[in-house]
């Protein structure tokens, strides 16, 4: 797996649009599978690691915090999207618990409407009381997030280029 060759980043983002197309119902949030979500943060970490493991073994973790440690230890990340890429990715598993706990099972992991009693749930849940439209405002801003983090997979995009083409 650390073979050296680049992670072919243009074949994980058609396999992430058909799962987004297949898995995800049209105007929900998946806190999991949707864009910006949490498979989008591990896709984006184990790519890198895939890309950059074979000259660095400290990459070589199957514990993603760990990884996203070790990207910012070798520069490979900025510190400021350091503590972004780490501060989403720790939301983002809350979130998932939380709405397992909600619910009592690890099916579903759509985000309820903010409207709805089981959002309020929600957001009791994770530490913000009544206060749904900041738990609302934090899973918007955290997936916009992510979605802004794809910038960092245009470097193993172009060496996949270079390699391929």
């Amino acid at each position: 797996i650390y073979g050296g060759k680049p992670f072919d980043v243009a074949a994980m983002l058609a396999m992430r649009e058909k799962q987004i197309q297949q898995l995800v119902k049209g105007g929900t949030i998946n806190a999991k599978l949707g864009d910006g979500g949490l498979v989008d943060c591990e896709y984006l970490i184990q790519g890198m690691q895939i890309t950059y493991g074979h000259r660095n073994p400290g990459l070589r973790t199957t514990n993603t915090l760990e990884g996203i440690d070790a990207l910012k230890e070798l520069g490979l990340i900025s510190p400021d999207d350091y503590v972004k890429l780490r501060n989403a990715y720790i939301f983002l598993r809350r979130l998932i618990d939380a709405l397992r706990m909600v619910r009592g099972n690890a099916k579903d992991l759509t985000v309820p409407p903010q409207d709805q009693e089981e959002f309020e749930f929600l957001a009791r849940r994770l530490g913000y009381g009544s206060h749904t439209e900041k738990l609302q405002e934090e899973i918007s801003m955290t997936m916009d997030r992510v979605r802004d983090f794809s910038r960092l997979l245009a470097p193993i995009k172009a060496m996949t280029i270079r390699t391929n083409g």
